[in-house]
């Protein structure tokens, strides 16, 4: 196993498990929701939509912990 096996398995966890509950809990607000219509968005969700967007999260996360490896990798061979 590679220096960067652990790592990229407790960012793959640490995604699932933030987005498992948070799935949970907007599964939970819409059973306890009467009608059929939507909530109205909060000020953060209208200023910013894609601030919420874990399919984002997850590139900037990725993109991150990518660059990373590559700057070590970089460093490590020049």
């Amino acid at each position: 196993m590679g220096i960067w096996t652990w790592p990229l398995i407790f960012v793959v966890i640490l995604i699932s498990a933030v987005s498992f509950i948070w799935t949970l809990r907007i599964a939970k607000k819409q059973e306890a929701q009467n009608d059929s219509y939507d909530e109205s968005y909060s000020k953060t969700v209208e200023n910013n939509p894609t601030m919420l967007n874990p399919i984002i999260w997850c590139y900037i996360i990725s993109g991150v912990f990518m660059g990373i490896v590559i700057i070590y990798y970089i460093v490590l061979y020049k």
